[in-house]
Formats: C-alpha cells, structure tokens, sequence
C-alpha cells in the first residue's frame, strides 16, 4: 500500500473497532453505556465523511472534464450531505436534549445522500453499460426487483399499509427501495470492467449499497415497533456501508495511479 494511502487505512480500521465496540456490547455499568451512546454518534458522523473524502481522493485521479470525475465527485458530495444530516441529528440530541421529529430537516440531506449517490451510479454506467451484456443487465434488474420485493412484504408493507402519515410512508418506502436498487448498479461498472483492477473499486461500491439497504429495512423495521437505539447492532450496517464506499474511493484512486 502506498505510503500516503495508510493514514485514510489506519482511520478506516480504528472506525470499524470502535464500531464493534460502540454495537457489539449489551449492558455494563452507567457510565458504559454513556461512553458507547456517545462513540455511536460519533462514528455515525466520521464513517460518512470519511467515505466523502475516499470519494474526492479518486477525483484527484482524473482530469477536469473527465466524466470520472464527475461520477466521484457527485459520490463526495453525497457521503458528505449525509454527514451534514448526522451533524444535525446528533445537535438536537446533544444540545437541544430531545430527538429528532420524523421526518425532520436531517432527513433532506439523507434523501439528498441517495438522490447523489445514484446520480453518480448512473453517470457510471452510462459510460459502461454497452460493455454488460443484456442478459446480465437483466438478471441483475430482476435481482433488484426481487430484494426489494422481499423487503417489502417483509418490512414495508406493514407500514405503508398503516395510519401513518404520508409523508412517513413515503421515506420509510424510499429509503430501503433506492438502496436495494444500488446494490445491482454498482455491480453494473464492476462487470464492465471485469477481469481488471478497475473492478474492484466497483465491488466495494455494491458492497456499500448492499450495507445500506439492509441498514434502511433494519432501521424501518426497528423505529416502526419502537425497537431502535443509537447503539443498536443494525447501526454498525452503516458504517460498513460507509466504510466500503470509502475503500471504492481510496482503491480507485490507486488503480488510476497505477495505470
């Protein structure tokens, strides 16, 4: 690994020890669990600025213009609105002593997050889609169509289906269903380019999306039936999700160094 590459490393693994720290421990002392509630918070803001600054590390690899570029960039921009979104959420907890409304201003930047994050997917495989074959666009459609299925019938349908208001039903729908259809967009780039390095970067991507579907159905699932915490398990899906996003950028970035 190249020597400038190993202090984005070495944050990304301290981030994921106190993850499973912060998520994988129940009960102790007062204090304990205090320390853990807030490292929660925490990392809940670092992982996403961490992936923001992966993303705008591979910017650097192309020049201006370059449709790369822009790809990354609107990935940074996005990683970076849902930590603006995690600052906010964490402010009303931490100084104004009570939580978030649902829906709030914080959600405007996670829906921002993956309104981005697919616009970058989707400047992606533009530029890579003719090197997929058609089947496999549509096995990887059908996939989508089918995880998203699941999770309906499983998770949303209850809610959509509830008393709630509307404009709950319209997140709690929209989150996990943009989510689940980045898993097989990212995937899209990471088949074009198979067989070289450059596909590798697009697998920790689909990675991403794939932490983050399952933390949106978790996280609908838990808050509908009062069930959600700050330190709870599901919240470590998060920062995998972030973290891998990171690693795309980062490992993006060395593959063009390399080429």
């Amino acid at each position: 690994m190249k020597q400038r590459f190993l202090v984005p490393a070495v944050a990304a693994g301290l981030i994921v020890l106190a993850a499973i720290y912060a998520y994988g421990f129940e009960g102790g002392s007062l204090q304990a669990r205090l320390v853990r509630h807030m490292l929660a918070t925490v990392l809940q803001i670092l992982a996403p600025l961490v992936a923001g600054i992966g993303c705008l590390a591979a910017t650097r690899a192309y020049a201006s213009g370059d449709r790369e570029r822009t790809v990354w960039t609107t990935g940074a921009v996005a990683a970076l609105a849902w930590t603006v979104g995690r600052v906010v959420f964490a402010g009303y907890q931490w100084w104004g002593g009570t939580a978030l409304p649902y829906p709030s201003i914080a959600d405007g930047f996670f829906v921002a997050f993956y309104i981005l994050l697919a616009i970058a997917l989707a400047l992606e495989i533009r530029l890579v889609v003719p090197m997929v074959d058609r089947q496999v666009r549509l096995i990887l459609l059908a996939l989508g169509v089918a995880g998203w299925a699941l999770g309906f019938v499983y998770v949303l349908e209850p809610i959509v289906l509830s008393p709630a208001a509307t404009i709950q039903k319209l997140l709690a729908a929209f989150y996990p269903t943009i989510a689940v259809f980045l898993i097989p967009a990212g995937l899209i780039p990471a088949l074009g380019f198979r067989g070289g390095t450059s596909a590798y970067p697009w697998l920790a991507v689909a990675a991403s999306a794939l932490c983050l579907a399952a933390a949106s159905l978790g996280y609908a699932f838990l808050t509908w039936y009062d069930l959600y915490s700050d330190v709870h398990s599901i919240n470590a899906l998060w920062i995998a999700g972030f973290i891998f996003l990171a690693v795309g950028g980062f490992w993006q970035r060395m593959v063009q160094e390399e080429v």
